[in-house]
Parts: structure tokens; sequence; C-alpha cells
């Protein structure tokens, strides 16, 4: 977004997909409200927010089917802990014809609860 941001107009969605251990989203919920305000300040302006399907490419494949986007950024867990970047996410993401940025976090709640 920081780099987005500044080229020229643009519109970012944050797409959440539904956990699968929370089938009502309340989850899902509290994740588009704690970071869309962080997202709107890094964006410069407003972020729409989803919540989609549980498995996240068929979420993605969903939101691009009913909307246009230039670009895919799929943000995840570090990769020791990243169930996307394991089921390599980003590359199945690809082949629905828009390019794809991947950020990854150094480190995560998970990181906190793992021994050693």
């Amino acid at each position: 977004m920081l780099e987005r941001a500044p080229q020229g107009p643009c519109r970012f969605t944050l797409l959440v997909p539904r956990p699968y251990w929370d089938p009502d989203t309340e989850e899902a919920a509290l994740t588009l409200e704690l970071a869309i305000p962080v997202l709107e300040e890094a964006a410069g302006g407003h972020v729409e927010g989803r919540i989609g399907e549980v498995d996240p490419l068929v979420a993605v494949r969903d939101a691009v089917e009913r909307e246009h986007f230039d670009e895919v950024i799929v943000s995840t867990l570090p990769a020791r802990v990243s169930h996307w970047l394991k089921r390599d996410l980003p590359s199945q993401v690809e082949r629905l014809g828009l390019p794809v940025t991947v950020v990854t976090a150094k480190t995560s709640t998970r990181d906190l609860l793992t021994p050693g």
C-alpha cells in the first residue's frame, strides 16, 4: 500500500477469508475492524472490507469474478507457519490472471506461542 498509493489514484479492498473454525465470521469481522483503520492510514484513503469464503483461493476467485482488480496483494504469516505459502497460494492466485505481490510478516503471535 505504501508503494501503491503514491503512484496515482487507486483503491484497496481487504478480503479476509472466513476462518473454518468460525463459520459465523465474527473473527473475520474483528480482523476487518482492526485492520481497516491501519490500512486506510497507509493508503491515505478509504479501504473496502470484505469477508470471503473459507478457502482463500475461492475467496479471491469470487472477488475477481465480481469486480475488476489490477493486482492482488497476498499478506501472510511468516513462511514457517503460513498455511497459504505451504499450499502455494500466490502461484494459484496468479493463475487467475492478475499480478500477485506477497507481503510476509516477520513475526506472528504463533511465534510467541511456539517454544524455541
